[in-house]
This record gives C-alpha cells, structure tokens and sequence, in this order.
C-alpha cells in the first residue's frame, strides 16, 4: 500500500500532470467518447430482441435464453480479456491499447451487420467481448498518470458517463435506426462511427504521459510482481471486488433487459419505449456526475453503499408497482441511484493500487467482475422463461444489489 499512497500525493510514478494543465480534461473527454461509442456497441443487440426480422435472420424465434446468450456471449469474454490482456496497458502503454481496439470494435460492428446466422453474430459478440475487455483498464492507467489523486473522482465521473449517455443515445438511436433502415444498417452506421470518429481522436489526442513528465523508470520483472501482489493481497481489494460483481450484475441485466421488459412487460408503444427506454440513463449519468463531484469531497464509500443499496430498493418497487409509468420512473430512480456508485468505486480502487500496475489491477477487477456480471442477462432469460413474469429477473438484480452492499460494510471506515 505504500507505493499507492505516495502517488496520493499526486507525484505519481510517472510525473502525473500539474494542476495548471489543461490538456488532461480534453483527454478526459476523448476517453468520454470512445466509452461512449464502445458502449452503444455492446448494447445495441438488446434493441433487437424484439425486432421480428433480426429474430427470423439469427433463428432465435424470440427465445428469450438464446437472446439472453447474445449479451452473455459478449461478457462472459469481455470479463476474461480485461482479466487477461489489461496488463499491456502496463507493458506498452494505454495508447496503443486503446488504437488497436477501436479499430477492431469497427471492423467486427461491420461483419455483425453482415451476419447471416446465429452461430456467426455469437461469434462476432464473443470477439467483441474479447476487444473491448482492457477499454476501462487503459482509461484507469489514463487517468491515473495525468490527474492527482485529488482530482480522480471527477475525472473518473467525465469518462464513466459515457457509459449512460451511451445507453441513453444508443437505445433511441437504434430504435430509429432500425425502424427507418433495418437492423443491419444499424451495425454499418456503428462500425463507421468507430473507424472515422473514435479511432482519429484516440490517435490525435491521447497519449501515455504528460508532456515533459519524466517516465518511469524500468521496473525489473520481479519489482513489477511484487506490486501486483500489493493489491492481490489486500483484503480490501477483494471486497471491493465482490461489491463490483453487484454493481456489473444490475448494469448488464438492466441494459439487456430493459427495453424489451418496458415493451412486453409494460406494454409501451414503441415512441413512448425510447423516452423510457433512456430515462434510466439520463438520471444515471444525474447520478455519476454527482458522484464525481462529491467523490472528491466525501468518504467515498459512503457514496457507493447509499447507490447501490437505493438501487436495488427503487428496483424492487419498480417491480411490484402496478401502474407502468410510475414502474418506470421507480426504475430511472433505481439507476440514478447506481450512477453514484461508479465514479467513487474506481476512485477507491485507484487509492488502493500502485500506478506501475493500474492497469493490471483494474484487469482483475473488471475482469472478475465482469464474468459475474455476464450471467445476469442469461440468468435472467432463464427467469423470464421459466416463470413468464418479467419481474422475476428484476428480483435477480434486486437481490445483488443488497448483497454487494453488505459486503461494502467493512470499507466504510477506510475509503
């Protein structure tokens, strides 16, 4: 722990930005945007659950476990890889990571739309997973060289609300995509997206360290172990990853599920499902933002036990409440209540972990949490089809919820 908190003091290992530079909220911005893209990305085969010409071209009849498997195939790889491959954030630098993705994000959203058969689109969804694994361990290694630990929380809320503007954009998005074009112009436009936008900006703009930071100093393989055993050897971090697999659990069944449970469910047209549809994501990016700011002023573990422990109430009340309006906006207020805890978790995990192995650290974090995330959307299929009720996989993400809170408990006093 010792090396985590001398970069506290916002010295860092490899010179981390002075306050008076500017550039660093610009490449806080870029990050916002590449997130945002690659999330419209993972999301956008949940839109087609329901679309009766994607369901004749995969074969799935609308089985809704098969469907499930489709967001299930993403993560489950998508957990592993960020396990796996997110140390080269630490071996050859966050940039060239982020370049080589983004490239790949285009090219496969590109084959998605060409796909012909089930086995093909589970196919690209699992290569999809593999690419986009490291994204957040890159960005955590970003952040972690050119902003002070003081700054973190704000810094960590830019870039994580492109998680919910993602949602909120990409479900409309894709709705009016779908509508107007058909379900595979809506992959192309995406593909391009990543090759012409995300791809020229990540190469333009974001680099490894400040200008005029000295780099590290080479680390001998042994030093860099030592580290990594650092954070695998803390307790805390292990606890702060179980909190995470609840937060991961409620973010991928609720962007998976959603808007088919708003339409079937609910019974929504499909105009009043993109309002609704994005309102969970308006108030989580609500929620984020407020957890940035705050994050960098409060105990930050306070923030995350009230969101997570608030989503999963809202959760529960969203699933019982007869009138589907009011079910909905119970449901955006659960969400609201998730975008606290984001920000302020990966800021209590920077505390925790030395900057020589951010990325390796944000790996296993994201990782595990994410091959305990990827279950939801399949577990809850199996729900849905097993009882007929959609609430039953609401229920699911409810009972996360309250677990991971409890297992917050012990940090309280620390972080």
């Amino acid at each position: 722990m010792t090396a985590a908190r001398s970069d506290a003091a916002g010295t860092g290992e490899g010179g981390v930005v002075g306050a008076g530079s500017r550039r660093r909220w610009w490449i806080a911005v870029i990050l916002f945007g590449a997130v945002v893209s690659g999330f419209i990305d993972r999301i956008s085969v949940a839109v087609l659950f329901s679309n009766h010409d994607f369901n004749a071209a995969m074969g799935t009849n609308g089985n809704p476990a098969m469907l499930g498997a489709l967001m299930t195939a993403f993560l489950v790889p998508y957990g592993a890889s960020a396990f796996f491959l997110s140390v080269f954030g630490d071996v050859f630098g966050p940039r060239r990571g982020l370049t080589a993705i983004a490239g790949v994000w285009g090219v496969l959203m590109l084959l998605m739309g060409s796909a012909g058969s089930y086995a093909l689109m589970l196919t690209y969804r699992v290569l999809l997973g593999i690419t986009e694994g490291p994204q957040f361990s890159f960005i955590l290694k970003t952040v972690r060289v050119w902003f002070p630990a003081k700054e973190h929380g704000r810094a960590n809320a830019i870039w994580l609300t492109g998680s919910p503007i993602g949602s909120a954009v990409g479900f409309p998005m894709m709705i009016a995509l779908v509508a107007a074009l058909g379900w595979r112009a809506s992959f192309y436009a995406l593909g391009l997206v990543n090759l012409l936008i995300v791809l020229p900006l990540i190469m333009a703009f974001v680099r490894d360290r400040p200008e005029g930071a000295v780099a590290a100093a080479a680390r001998p393989q042994g030093s860099f172990w030592a580290d990594c055993g650092l954070f695998l050897r803390n307790w805390q971090f292990w606890l702060l990853t179980n909190y995470d697999c609840a937060v991961v659990m409620y973010l991928w069944g609720l962007n998976s599920w959603l808007p088919s449970y708003l339409g079937t469910a609910r019974h929504f047209n499909l105009q009043a499902l993109g309002i609704f549809s994005s309102l969970p994501f308006v108030l989580t990016f609500l929620g984020e933002i407020a957890s940035g700011v705050l994050a960098d002023r409060v105990r930050r573990s306070i923030l995350c036990l009230v969101g997570l422990l608030g989503a999963g109430v809202f959760m529960l009340c969203g699933a019982v409440v007869a009138n589907p309006y009011e079910a909905a906006v119970l449901i955006a207020l659960s969400s609201g209540c998730w975008g606290l805890t984001v920000p302020a978790v990966f800021a209590i995990l920077l505390q925790m972990v030395p900057q020589s192995v951010a990325a390796s650290a944000t790996g296993v974090f994201n990782g595990i949490a994410n091959t305990v995330g990827s279950l939801a959307p399949l577990a809850m299929g199996i729900l849905i089809g097993a009882t007929g009720r959609f609430d039953a996989g609401l229920f699911l993400l409810v009972g996360a919820s309250l677990v991971g809170s409890v297992a917050l408990v012990p940090l309280l006093r620390r972080y």
